[in-house]
């Protein structure tokens, strides 16, 4: 079996990170906004904090991603955590690399990573890694990866313990507001390169319905202020929050119509 080998992600290797997450889209022109917007993301990043990609290379190539930062680096967070880095997404489209270790060597570079006072924390201690556990239908379940490697379920998060113990994420709640109401606020964030793109289609599914609405979007790193007024919530229609995603897209219109038209 060919070794898996890691490295963290530079400005030298960058498109490698995008290789693997945008790795059947390279060629969308919209993509290619999601990914340009993630590159200004890492490199800023990177001068920031440092490296916050790994990339896993299995028979050369690029395979697998793991995405990862301190929650005290993200600035529509009001309240970090001290010490806490966030574990947000590990992904490995390959179905010809699944189960040969790329996403399990990811996980443990970054643990190992986190128990030496990580590069990302400027020296501190990490107190413990969290992630919130999704799952985009490929390869094995991320709650099963992570629980395999050491995570436990913490509430709506999974975490790895370190210097210290786990504490919740502080909550922010959405205060209805009359600026809210007769529009719509659709929150993305650049550090996915599908975030921009999947908020253009929301857009263009919210202007289908209703021509004359006034939408728009705000990048939650570069606008915290208004995504922390927002309680974070990825879309605000009418003064009130909106669950749903365009892979369910008729329950994501049907939402839609709720909200804008007051019904149940």
């Amino acid at each position: 079996m060919s070794a898996v080998t890691v490295r963290d992600v530079t400005e030298e290797n960058i498109d490698d990170a995008f290789r693997v997450c945008s790795n059947v889209r390279l060629g969308d022109p919209l993509q290619m906004q999601g990914i340009e917007l993630r590159r200004r993301w890492i490199m800023g990043m990177l001068a920031a904090t440092g490296p916050c990609v790994k990339v896993a290379y299995f028979e050369g190539r690029p395979v697998a991603q793991l995405l990862f930062y301190p929650e005290a680096s993200v600035p529509y967070q009001p309240h970090p955590r001290a010490g806490v880095v966030l574990l947000r997404c590990v992904y490995n489209p390959f179905k010809e690399a699944q189960g040969k270790g790329a996403s399990t060597a990811l996980i443990k570079n970054l643990i190992e990573e986190c128990k030496k006072s990580p590069r990302c924390l400027k020296g501190a201690e990490c107190s413990f890694v969290a992630s919130e556990a999704f799952n985009t239908g490929e390869g094995v379940p991320m709650e099963k990866l992570y629980e395999a490697n050491g995570f436990r379920k913490m509430g709506e998060e999974m975490a790895y313990e370190i210097a210290g113990k786990y504490t919740p994420p502080h909550e922010l709640r959405y205060m209805r507001s009359k600026r809210d109401e007769g529009c719509a606020t659709i929150v993305y964030n650049p550090t996915c390169e599908y975030s921009y793109p999947t908020a253009l289609g929301v857009r263009d599914l919210i202007t289908g319905i209703y021509p004359t609405m006034s939408v728009r979007l705000i990048n939650q790193w570069e606008e915290p202020r208004e995504s922390i007024r927002l309680a974070n919530h990825e879309l605000i229609i009418n003064a009130v929050q909106v669950i749903g995603n365009l892979h369910q897209r008729e329950k994501l219109m049907d939402e839609i119509k709720k909200a804008v038209e007051g019904t149940d």
